[in-house]
């Protein structure tokens, strides 16, 4: 009787596929892989595989970012930067300091916006409005009153001089980043970073860089195949670069700057604000552009600008939301808001829970709208493209070395989402086009 039992578990196995991995690629057999596939409408799955399994979601991270960020956060613009004039104005002159006063702005200066007004040109609009040519004193960068989070302890040191990388402050701008190209054994001239160009010509292109939390020294090396080598890289101190173009432009613009602070100025005070994007301009970016900085910066303007906007405030925030819509989270880490941070955990079906949530309340269209659609955007434009599942599929994209996940929707021909989809590989040694294909495979076999 036990063999007959025995023989019948097999054969389901061999039928059902309940104990083989719905996808292989190579070295599979030795990787963790969790799928669920489940119709939003009835709750029938389509596909389990390890799905209570805690795995490395990466960047799939970012889609319970976006939906916290959603259900938390006014459509409105999320922060505004001000600049501020303390001092009599006379003869054109401001007897004081002009003060730029950050609010974790991620998306001040950066090149995602750039049909935007420009924050530091339009400084320089407001000062030419109020009549003012020359300022006494110097320009003083306030990031103290929203605190600096800067790198994440929880990141890995090889990420953190890569503009992925990037940390959150008081003042961000321009993307946290810089970008440059090197060619073996020239100099290199990055402003407010000193570059040690340590690369060679090699069979291989493989770039490393080192750079550590706050410090203005950056190390690249390794080799080189082609002539030259492009990317961007992080900065220490943003508000520094903000600094040094705001200088450079009011000399372009003719307003003159002592360059020394004015200890003490009396007159009114004068300000001007500027709006970062609206809430889901700058998600829809973070989700197609797997922006880490603005998943960082959403996720903790939760908190506020308030005494308690730590990170740690916003993660658990994060976690009471979820914990009140009914998810067990029990065996989640979660300890950003990117996913860079590879000691998160989350399982396919909880996962999935969030966005089953997401696709029936109110905020449905508003969440699908943000996920990139598979063969044609974002870092999802090369998964399934030329295929009939092109544009059928909603999915984040979520990467790092050995790990390549996906999380998001099926469509119908209403762009409305019909079934949730996450999948999640873990612990993978070939490559990540080798993943994605077999991965590809699966979901043209599943839909």
């Amino acid at each position: 009787m036990l063999r007959l039992v025995f023989a019948l578990i097999l054969i389901c196995q061999a039928v059902y596929g309940l104990g083989a991995d719905p996808f292989s690629f190579k070295g599979s057999s030795g990787s963790s892989i969790g799928v669920y596939i489940s119709e939003i409408r009835t709750g029938r799955v389509v596909a389990e595989h390890n799905a209570s399994r805690a795995l490395i979601p990466a960047s799939v991270q970012k889609c319970v970012t976006a939906a916290t960020v959603q259900l938390m956060l006014d459509e409105g613009s999320p922060f505004t930067t001000r600049a501020e004039i303390f001092g009599d104005i006379s003869d054109g002159t401001v007897n004081g300091n002009l003060y730029i006063v950050g609010a974790g702005d991620p998306t001040l200066g950066s090149r995602h916006f750039k049909e935007r007004d420009s924050f530091k040109f339009s400084i320089v609009e407001w000062l030419k409005n109020l009549g003012i040519d020359s300022i006494s004193g110097d320009i003083i960068m306030d990031g103290g009153r929203y605190p600096a989070i800067g790198i994440s302890p929880y990141w890995l040191l090889e990420d953190t001089a890569w503009e992925y990388g990037a940390g959150l402050y008081g003042i961000n701008y321009g993307d946290n980043s810089f970008n440059m190209t090197l060619r073996p054994g020239e100099d290199a001239d990055a402003g407010n970073v000193e570059v040690v160009n340590m690369l060679v010509p090699g069979q291989k292109t493989d770039v490393k860089a080192m750079r550590g939390e706050g410090s203005g020294l950056l190390t690249i090396y390794g080799t080189l195949a082609s002539q030259s080598y492009t990317s961007r890289y992080s900065v220490p101190i943003p508000e520094s670069v903000l600094y040094d173009d705001l200088v450079s432009l009011f000399a372009d613009k003719g307003i003159g700057l002592g360059g020394n602070p004015v200890m003490d100025s009396s007159g009114s005070k004068t300000e001007f604000g500027y709006d970062s994007p609206v809430r889901d301009e700058i998600l829809k970016v973070m989700m197609h552009k797997s922006n880490n900085l603005f998943a960082e910066g959403m996720l903790r303007a939760i908190v506020g600008n308030s005494g308690e906007n730590t990170f740690d405030k916003a993660i658990a925030l994060e976690k009471d939301l979820w914990t009140a819509k009914g998810l067990d989270l029990s065996s989640v880490r979660w300890l950003d808001g990117s996913g860079l941070a590879p000691v998160n955990r989350m399982s396919p079906r909880l996962l999935a829970s969030v966005l089953e949530f997401m696709a029936k309340s109110s905020m449905s269209r508003r969440y699908v709208d943000l996920f990139p659609l598979v063969g044609k955007e974002g870092t999802v434009a090369r998964l399934l493209a030329k295929t009939r599942l092109a544009g059928k599929l909603a999915l984040k994209s979520g990467s790092m070395s050995g790990v390549l996940c996906y999380a998001g929707y099926k469509l119908d021909g209403n762009g409305k989402p019909t079934h949730t989809v996450v999948i999640m590989v873990n612990g993978a040694t070939c490559g990540s086009s080798e993943i994605r294909g077999a991965i590809g495979r699966y979901l043209l076999s599943v839909f």
